[in-house]
């Protein structure tokens, strides 16, 4: 390949990384996804197997009955100033109905939304201060109910905004243009 895959600089793949190391390392996330094949001990495992960096529903296949699902999307420019963008963080839990109850007293899907808004809104995380803007409960299907939860925040819009392109050098354009101005000299 011809890219760095390993050092990729992609504010979105960075942000999604923090995101899963954030929710791995919370006790009381790990405890709420009540994963009985996985060890609370070693959270990592619940990465693609309870958290998930992108959105996905729940099969009737899936061995894990509770999920964490989050995307992050860029939304645009913020207007009047080039240099800065808005973002959304959007976690999605899904709760199978068998397990919708908990020892605490409330729904699960309604305490895993808790506690990701309880780490999340007013937090710095991920380099700019994350606001909450939406919280809604809803239902997936006849088997899953779900809290999407959905966090703003304003970034800068390029860590190298006066960077070229490193692959425009070999383009089929530049390399047109380049004939082009030799033609005409």
């Amino acid at each position: 390949m011809k890219r760095d895959i390993q050092n990729i600089e992609d504010d979105i793949i960075r942000k999604k990384r923090i995101i899963e190391q954030i929710l791995c390392s919370d006790e009381d996330i790990i405890e709420i996804l009540d994963n009985p094949k996985l060890d609370p001990k070693v959270p990592e495992e619940y990465v693609n197997e309870n958290i998930f960096s992108f959105l996905r529903i729940p099969g009737t296949q899936d061995t894990s009955k509770n999920f964490i699902t989050f995307i992050i999307d860029d939304t645009g420019r913020t207007p009047g100033n080039q240099v800065m963008k808005s973002q959304y963080v959007q976690f999605v839990v899904f709760v199978h109905k068998s397990l919708v109850k908990t020892n605490y007293g409330m729904a699960r899907h309604d305490l895993l939304g808790y506690l990701i808004r309880d780490i999340f809104h007013l937090s710095n995380c991920l380099g700019s201060q994350m606001e909450i803007v939406y919280n809604k409960e809803g239902i997936a299907d006849n088997d899953f109910y779900t809290r999407t939860l959905k966090f703003e925040l304003t970034v800068p819009n390029s860590p190298q905004p006066y960077q070229t392109n490193k692959y425009e050098r070999n383009s089929i354009v530049n390399n047109h243009d380049r004939r082009v101005q030799r033609e005409s000299i």
